[in-house]
């Protein structure tokens, strides 16, 4: 008896610990809507994969967002580019072993690539990406980032 106890408590716990990081499955026409509506919120937006070493590698960089924005409307979205069919495999797993702080969602995207100018012109569509909106002001990089540059293009946009 004491043995199905525990393997309940461990089904529970394991179960609600899986359970309690959902990724909503965002088309990228609507996750650029979000950002883009004039607010007092900042929004940084950061397109990243699991399979990209410099996108990993920057994440620790985009944790330490909240704590100096505390009590301040910034938004920090870490947008997911694995391919839709991989979230339970590759993502979720990710996310299990892997401190992300922020909402993280799977960017849903149309064929062709158009999206990803419409997002921004400069961009080649290589990852890792950031995107900085505040009140219809737009800061772009392609390419790997740090906490301390990151609060700089935030700063400029303020």
């Amino acid at each position: 008896m004491r043995r199905i106890w525990i393997l309940l408590l461990l089904t529970a716990v394991i179960g609600g610990h899986a359970e309690a990081r959902k990724i909503e499955d965002v088309p990228v026409e609507k996750l650029k809507q979000r950002v883009e509506k004039a607010s007092d919120t900042i929004f940084v937006l950061n397109f990243w994969a699991t399979w990209c070493q410099p996108c990993v590698k920057e994440i620790p960089e985009f944790n330490k967002i909240p704590n100096t924005y505390k009590g301040k409307p910034v938004k920090v979205i870490m947008a997911n580019l694995d391919f839709p069919n991989q979230k339970d495999s590759r993502v979720l797993p990710f996310l299990e072993t892997n401190e992300v702080k922020h909402e993280v969602l799977m960017t849903i995207t149309p064929r062709g690539g158009e999206w990803i100018e419409a997002m921004d012109p400069t961009w080649s569509g290589a990852i890792p990406a950031t995107i900085i909106m505040y009140k219809g002001k737009r800061f772009f990089h392609e390419g790997e980032t740090n906490y301390e540059t990151i609060i700089k293009w935030i700063e400029s946009l303020l």
